[in-house]
């Protein structure tokens, strides 16, 4: 899935995570709530994608971005190495391995929501780290005005935005409401990345770090020298789709309308309760 769809599809699991969040913990995330879970999730949809040079996440806080792309794609090649089996896939793991599965968004969420207890100067940098990415994939999803006319699709512009939305959070007291919410947030968008490419022809490494048998024999006796890499998809092939190809443009596009549609319909109490007070 190409970014726009990633930033999309977790701006939507970002508010509604927000909601469910405030429901079950009673925590007073302000008016906001939404909002800021909607842009939390777009951007943490975007970060597995630091795995690639060249992507949204990896260009778009210069060289911060940069250098923890280099750091996950490190992560990657290392883990790929390590627990590589006969049967798994050749290459270096870097792309789609481990920065990709479910067990490594759960461990930087934990990492985040963690630091959030310790010093709220973590909230702080996370969210100018997440917050670039998101931004600028959302407005190349929005109406083409926002991109004519607030460029925040280039990595400058959206960084400069992140780092704005950030101090006005800041001065408000959000970004201390936030707390250990930001760690789920990331955790939830990441895991969200990775659904949206395992419905394409690419999939993603679910189960690692688990022993699997191959597909080769997975329909023979003998016995199996086993994988922990193999690429598991949430659609049947026939409904899979290949990122950039002209249908899975327009799948894309129709599910980026949607999810935008549904966080603008949550976003309408948060704008009430603000116009009234």
């Amino acid at each position: 899935m190409r970014a726009g769809g990633h930033a999309c599809t977790g701006a939507l699991a970002g508010a509604l995570s927000s909601h469910a969040v405030a429901s079950a913990t009673g925590a007073g995330l302000g008016p906001a709530a939404t909002a800021v879970g909607a842009l939390l999730g777009a951007g943490a949809a975007l970060l597995p994608d630091l795995d690639a040079d060249g992507a949204t996440a990896y260009r778009s806080g210069g060289r911060i971005t940069a250098a923890l792309g280099e750091l996950f794609q490190f992560l990657a090649r290392t883990a790929f190495a390590r627990t590589r089996l006969p049967h798994d896939p050749r290459g270096d793991g870097e792309h789609r391995g481990l920065v990709h599965t479910p067990v490594f968004a759960l461990v930087v969420g934990l990492l985040v929501g963690l630091g959030a207890l310790a010093t709220p100067w973590v909230t702080t940098v996370v969210l100018v780290v997440v917050l670039a990415p998101g931004i600028s994939a959302l407005s190349r999803s929005g109406p083409r005005w926002v991109r004519t006319r607030l460029h925040l699709d280039r990595e400058g512009e959206a960084l400069l935005t992140a780092i704005g939305v950030v101090l006005v959070l800041e001065v408000t007291g959000a970004v201390h409401a936030l707390g250990w919410y930001a760690g789920v947030s990331i955790a939830v968008g990441m895991i969200v990345h990775s659904a949206g490419d395992s419905a394409t022809h690419s999939g993603i490494p679910w189960t690692w770090p688990l022993r699997r048998r191959c597909r080769r024999c997975s329909g023979r006796s003998s016995r199996c020298p086993g994988t922990r890499w193999r690429r598991g998809h949430l659609l049947p092939e026939a409904l899979r789709w290949r990122v950039g190809s002209v249908r899975g443009k327009r799948i894309e596009q129709a599910i980026e309308v949607i999810c935008l549609l549904l966080v603008t319909a949550l976003l309408v109490p948060d704008l009430a309760a603000v116009l009234s007070s």
